[in-house]
């Protein structure tokens, strides 16, 4: 028959059976946590690349734009100024075709006599 210390062992045995289990199931869990961890830094970083490329397109589509639009600024101010200098002069032409109109007929007689 089994002595008490037989048991003991057989115990003793089992027991460092399902410690061994234990440890190696909480290690494989541990391996799987990191693996997930892992995984998804990858897919943050990747993410965050893709997320950099867009925001560096659109600040050099911004860039592009920005300069033709100072480009567009300054032809529409030259074609403002252009217009304005053209509305100062037929102001100016109409002042004086308006005075010329207002003056009084001068003293001088229309048409000149000829001398022979």
């Amino acid at each position: 028959m089994f002595t008490p210390l037989d048991i003991l062992y057989v115990v003793l045995a089992f027991c460092a059976l399902w410690f061994t289990a234990a440890a190696f199931w909480f290690l494989w869990q541990l391996a799987t946590i990191l693996k997930n961890v892992n995984d998804a830094i990858l897919d943050a970083r990747d993410k965050m690349d893709r997320i950099e490329e867009a925001l560096v397109g659109i600040k050099e589509k911004f860039d592009h734009a920005s300069s033709l639009a100072g480009l567009g600024a300054n032809t529409a101010a030259r074609v403002v100024e252009y217009a304005l200098e053209k509305k100062k002069q037929v102001m100016k032409k109409a002042e004086r075709v308006m005075k010329e109109e207002m003056e009084p007929p001068s003293r001088k007689p229309a048409f000149k006599k000829r001398h022979k």
